[in-house]
C-alpha cells in the first residue's frame, strides 16, 4: 500500500492501520505524508528481519570461536602445530590431505590475527543464524569457507601456506549482504544497495596493504559469498516472525533511518 495514495482523514478516533509485512515487495515512498502517516508508517518488528536479536543465536558462532581460540593457542606454543593444521596446495592436492581445508580455518598466526577475525565472525554468525537458520550458519558458511580455501590455494604456489578464517568471514559477510538486499523489503532497493556498497567500502575494503595478508583469499571469499547467496536465495528465506498480539491503540514508530 503506497502511503501517497492513502485517503486523508480528519478523524482522530482511530489510528491509521498498521502495515503487516510479508516477503512480497511493498513500497513506502516519502512525499505527501502527514505526521500521523509517519508515526503509523509501519511496524518493522513484524518483518522477519526486524526481529530482536537473541543471544542464543550466537551460540554456534561462540562455540566455533572458542574452538578456534583453543587450536590457535595450542599451535602458538609449538611450531609443528602449524604443520599439522595449516593448508598448502602441496599437502592438500599433492598428498590428498583434504581435511586441512577445514582445520586451517581454526588456526591463526597470533592473537592479533585471531581478534581481527573474531568480531565480524561473531556478528555475521549471529545474523545468519538468527534470521536464516542453521543452514546459513554454520552449515553453508563452513562449506563456503572450505571451498574458499581450496580455490585460493589453487591460485598460489604449492608451498604457500594459508591459515585463518578471514576468507570464510568475507564469505559470511557477502552472504548476509546479498540476503539482506533481497529480503529487507521495508527499504527501497536504492537504500539497500547504498547500505550494502557503503559497508563493503568502509568495513571490508582494506585501508592498507600488508604483505602477510592474503587479500586474494578475501576477494575469493567475498565473490563466492555473493554467488552462494544468489544461488540459495530462492529457498533460503528469513525465518518467519511468530504471531504476536495486536495492540491497535499503540502508535507504531518508524525505525527507518
Amino acid at each position: 500500500m503506497n502511503l501517497a495514495d492513502r485517503e486523508e482523514s480528519t478523524s482522530t478516533s482511530a489510528p491509521a492501520p498498521i502495515a503487516q509485512w510479508s516477503l512480497d515487495r511493498q513500497s513506502f515512498m516519502p512525499g505527501g505524508e502527514t505526521p500521523e502517516d509517519i508515526i503509523h508508517r509501519f511496524d518493522i518488528s513484524s518483518h522477519p528481519l526486524g526481529q530482536k536479536l537473541e543471544f542464543k543465536s550466537a551460540y554456534p558462532a561462540l562455540a566455533l570461536l572458542l574452538i578456534s581460540a583453543f587450536f590457535s593457542m595450542w599451535v602458538w606454543g609449538q611450531y609443528p602445530g602449524y604443520e599439522l593444521w595449516s593448508a598448502r596446495a602441496a599437502d592438500v592436492f599433492g598428498k590428498g590431505e583434504y581435511w586441512r581445508l577445514l582445520t586451517t580455518l581454526f588456526v591463526h598466526a597470533d592473537l592479533a590475527h585471531l581478534l581481527a577475525n573474531s568480531g565480524l565472525f561473531l556478528v555475521f554468525g549471529l545474523f545468519l543464524r538468527q534470521y536464516f537458520g542453521t543452514w546459513a550458519f554454520p552449515t553453508l558458511s563452513l562449506l563456503g569457507g572450505i571451498l574458499t580455501t581450496a580455490l585460493a590455494l589453487g591460485t598460489y604456489d604449492p608451498q604457500v601456506k594459508l591459515i585463518g578464517a578471514s576468507g570464510m568471514v568475507y564469505l559470511m559477510a557477502a552472504l548476509w549482504l546479498l540476503l539482506f538486499w533481497k529480503y529487507a523489503d521495508y527499504l527501497s532497493w536504492i537504500q539497500r544497495s547504498m547500505r550494502t556498497l557503503a559497508f563493503i567500502l568502509v568495513v571490508l575494503a582494506p585501508s592498507q596493504i600488508e604483505p602477510q595478508v592474503s587479500y586474494r583469499t578475501h576477494a575469493i571469499g567475498l565473490a563466492l559469498g555473493f554467488f552462494l547467496g544468489w544461488l540459495s536465495s530462492p529457498w533460503l528465506k528469513p525465518i518467519s516472525v511468530p504471531q504476536a498480539k495486536s495492540h491497535p491503540d499503540q502508535p507504531i514508530y518508524s525505525s527507518e533511518l
